[in-house]
């Protein structure tokens, strides 16, 4: 295959084996994007250089137990913060998810702080009115009820919205969506995560729910009374994603005469 067939690549960022691409997967690939994992935990020597990120065309960020506030104690935190500073430069596709728009937040120089209220479940988010015109967030826009969605969570910790980004949802003071530059989001809440990891996660995460004031059973009730709807919308924002992915890879072959 030569350079000019070369198919764009995204960054996948794991941090921990319990919470993969899951549901974003298939749009990537059916648009025809390679996606390749660095699993921070298990493959540390796997992280691509910072001066080598303009080999993809795109950055995901998944969630973590660790916190942004825990950066010393993990040597790839910091590494992928930097990874982020440099696509915000680049202006590469970069989405972050939970623990990834924290960081990224932080790699926007917004501060950490805990969560006013833990989410752990299904919750309500009021999308902004400038997340209807966003290129990524407007598909789950469209499927807003009364301009409301109802997202799945699993977290303790928050951040200050960085400066310049739009705010594009919210729930009680708890920023949930935005947009970092012209093409880095951030999403609280894991629309990656389908039906059966969600069921996972509630299974395993019993106390904490409780701890959270949040009936674990309900919560699985409503997981598969959402989840057809749930999959639909991170399929309709992970393709609207390859989109941003897409465009720059194209633009970047324009620029190295590929095109």
């Amino acid at each position: 295959m030569t350079a000019r067939t070369q198919p764009p690549r995204v960054l996948v960022v794991l941090h921990d084996v319990d919470d993969n691409l899951n549901e974003l997967a298939e749009p990537f690939a059916e648009a025809g994007i390679r996606i390749v994992m660095w699993d921070v935990q298990r493959d540390p020597e796997g992280a691509p250089a910072v001066d080598a990120l303009e080999q993809f065309s795109g950055i995901v960020s998944l969630g973590a137990y660790a916190g942004v506030h825990e950066e010393a104690q993990h040597p790839w935190m910091t590494h992928e913060k930097r990874l982020m500073q440099r696509a915000l430069e680049l202006r590469l596709p970069t989405l972050g998810l939970c623990f990834g728009s924290q960081l990224l937040a932080a790699a926007g120089g917004a501060a950490f702080k805990p969560s006013p209220k833990s989410e752990y479940g299904w919750t309500t988010v009021t999308l902004t009115p400038e997340a209807a015109a966003d290129p990524v967030i407007a598909p789950l826009a469209r499927t807003a009820d009364d301009g409301t969605v109802e997202v799945f969570h699993y977290h303790d910790d928050s951040h200050e919205l960085p400066e310049g980004a739009v705010l594009l949802g919210e729930t009680d003071g708890i920023i949930e969506a935005y947009r970092l530059g012209p093409a880095a989001w951030g999403l609280q809440f894991h629309l990656e995560v389908g039906l059966a990891t969600q069921l996972a996660w509630i299974a395993g995460g019993r106390r904490a729910y409780e701890r959270a004031g949040v009936d674990p059973d309900e919560q699985a009730e409503r997981s598969h009374e959402n989840y057809r709807r749930y999959r639909e919308q991170a399929h309709a924002v992970g393709a609207a994603f390859a989109n941003e992915v897409l465009a720059y890879s194209a633009r970047a072959a324009v620029r190295e005469g590929r095109g």
